[in-house]
Formats: structure tokens, sequence, C-alpha cells
């Protein structure tokens, strides 16, 4: 079962990859940006949904959350802005997501998985 400093692995690696697929696209990477942004994200569902009990995992832990976010990096990803300060915060968004669905993926492989809901 994934703990904390699973995520926080599974969050760094992700920001790896990210800032090879940045590279890769001629983006204007910096790649400690990159697996920082994925790391602290990789652990925030559990910032906001500690893990004080079997049953923690709610809305922000559950399925629909992730759908909700795929859908949102799917908008990100296909938002093309024209300065330098936008194409930041669009990849450092994909970062940052990239990090959150890695913790989910984590989490589904559980014994417990993930809600469908959850509470909101």
């Amino acid at each position: 079962m994934a703990n904390g400093a699973d995520h926080i692995a599974a969050g760094a690696l992700t920001g790896g990859v990210m800032a090879c697929y940045g590279q890769g696209q001629d983006e204007d990477v910096n790649p400690l940006l990159a697996i920082g942004a994925s790391t602290v994200f990789s652990k925030l569902p559990d910032w906001i949904e500690p893990a004080t009990n079997p049953h923690h995992r709610q809305f922000f832990h559950s399925v629909s959350f992730l759908v909700m976010l795929g859908y949102g990096l799917k908008k990100a990803y296909d938002w093309k802005p024209e300065d330098k300060c936008g194409q930041m915060l669009r990849f450092l968004t994909l970062c940052a997501g990239a990090g959150y669905i890695s913790h989910l993926v984590l989490d589904v492989v559980t014994p417990r998985s993930l809600p469908f809901l959850g509470k909101v």
C-alpha cells in the first residue's frame, strides 16, 4: 500500500517525465519547477483529506474528481498561450495536475481503491 514516501517518489518521477516532455515540445522548462510542482501536488490529496482513519478517502480521493481533473488538464493542454508567463503557467498546471493524478493512481491499486464520489 502506498505511503507518503511512495507518493513523493511518484510525484518526483512524474515531474521528471513532465520536464522531459516539456523540453521535447520546445518549451522553456525549468526541471526543478516541474519536479517541485508535481511532488507538492502529489501530496495534496492527503493534506486535503488526511489519513486519520481507513475511510478518509472522500471527494478529493474519488474517481469523480479524477475525471474532473483529467478534463481540466485536457483544457490546459489545449490552451495555447502567446506570452512566456502564460506558457509557464500552462506547463506548471500540467505538472501539478500530473502529480495529483500520480497520487490517485497509486491509491487506485490499494485494497480500498477510490470511491466513485465520496462525501463532498
